[in-house]
């Protein structure tokens, strides 16, 4: 027999979780069912533990995949298609296969009588707690199509946001990729083959070759210390901002990094306006709306500013307010935000918040991408001139020893 874990609701709503042995998994829901309890989610003790492991070391599931799958499942669902069949067509068209197996496990667990959150919520490497949430509240109000519908919207928007400063980040990384390798090549050799033949001539080395000619010495030497110490500080950047205290250093340079500081900022306030607005509008409590919103949110300020003010709202004050006393937000952001409170239509306010950030995110990334082209031109011009002045000012020296 097998070893199961159950976590169930009583008539109270007081949660009850433990362990129980049956030949499978239906025996065991049976078993609950004649107890009287709510079923929130049941699952074998030690094959769920291997599965999700394996999928965390050996697979991964990108964000496109989820987008695809959430479009697909939305897609179905929305044309009538039961829970059931719709995960059931899912499981052979998704490509990815780690996805593939999840949506198997799902699946299972809908048809002994979970609900779709509740499956999914056991997957949160996979599914996050915002749509999960959002999906909890669609199955609660009858309107899971729609909700479905929605974040596969908010799905292909935050995928479509990524894809854009990756392409923005994209030029620039190879330029300076470039400019790297060029150096390498010309330290390694082109440099000593210019020094070779100013040595036969005896003249002493200008300064600014003495130190290109040592540092590619020392990198010739000790090359595998150069990478090292590279790995190593990445490894202690890597390690420190995973800190509480460094993710909030990290995440505060990032709003207020030149350039790139307005895209992070204008970003996140629009994922955080759109989902809220959804969440709203889906009809998730403000409260738990806020709480989730400000998990998605991606930069710790930010979700620090959004906690402060669900403290504030649960005293009796309205959203707007503390919003606006934290200083995070613009003062545009806030005053829509008033004015949809005041007017009723608070989620209808937020997506409109968050599509006007949606542009400016747009209209910022195009001025990033003018303003990086001639940036990096000039950093390659540097590098690769200095350089060459470097190689050539022992041939200027070497005229005068020939007369």
């Amino acid at each position: 027999m097998a070893s199961f874990v159950y976590k169930v609701r009583d008539r109270s709503g007081k949660i009850f979780t433990g362990n129980m042995e049956g030949e499978n998994r239906n025996s065991v829901v049976s078993r609950l069912r004649e107890m009287d309890y709510f079923i929130t989610s049941v699952s074998e003790k030690r094959g769920n533990i291997l599965f999700s492991k394996s999928i965390n070391l050996f697979q991964s599931i990108k964000l496109r995949d989820l987008t695809i799958f959430y479009r697909q499942f939305a897609t179905m669902v929305n044309a009538g298609l039961t829970l059931v069949n719709s995960l059931d067509i899912l499981i052979e068209q998704v490509e990815n296969k780690a996805l593939s197996d999840i949506i198997k496990v799902v699946k299972a667990d809908v048809e002994a009588g979970s609900t779709l959150a509740d499956a999914m919520a056991k997957y949160p490497q996979v599914f996050s707690e915002l749509y999960i949430s959002m999906v909890r509240a669609g199955e609660i109000g009858g309107v899971l199509d729609d909700i479905l519908l929605k974040i596969a919207d908010l799905m292909e928007k935050d995928y479509a946001l990524r894809q854009k400063i990756k392409s923005a980040m994209s030029y620039p990384s190879f330029v300076a990729g470039a400019a790297l390798l060029m150096s390498i090549f010309m330290l390694t050799f082109i440099l000593p083959q210019f020094v070779g033949i100013f040595d036969q001539f005896g003249g002493e080395l200008p300064a600014l070759t003495k130190f290109f000619v040592v540092l590619t010495d020392l990198f010739q030497r000790y090359w595998y210390l150069f990478f090292l110490v590279f790995a190593a500080l990445v490894a202690a950047f890597l390690t420190y901002i995973k800190t509480p205290n460094g993710k909030l250093n990290f995440d505060k340079f990032k709003l207020n990094a030149p350039i790139f500081g307005e895209i992070n900022r204008k970003g996140a306030i629009a994922r955080f306006t759109r989902i809220l607005g959804t969440l709203i509008k889906s009809g998730v409590p403000i409260l738990e709306a806020l709480q989730v919103s400000s998990n998605a949110i991606g930069n710790l300020v930010i979700s620090s500013a959004v906690i402060g003010a669900k403290t504030k709202i649960k005293e009796g004050q309205s959203i707007s307010s503390p919003l606006a006393a934290s200083g995070v937000f613009p003062p545009m952001v806030t005053q829509m935000i008033m004015v949809g409170e005041e007017s009723g239509e608070l989620e209808e306010m937020l997506v409109n918040v968050a599509k006007f950030y949606d542009e400016e995110v747009d209209r910022a990334i195009e001025k990033l991408t003018a303003i990086i082209e001639p940036l990096m031109m000039a950093f390659i011009g540097l590098t690769v001139g200095t350089m060459i002045i470097a190689m050539y000012l022992p041939i200027f020296n070497m005229i005068n020893l020939i007369r």
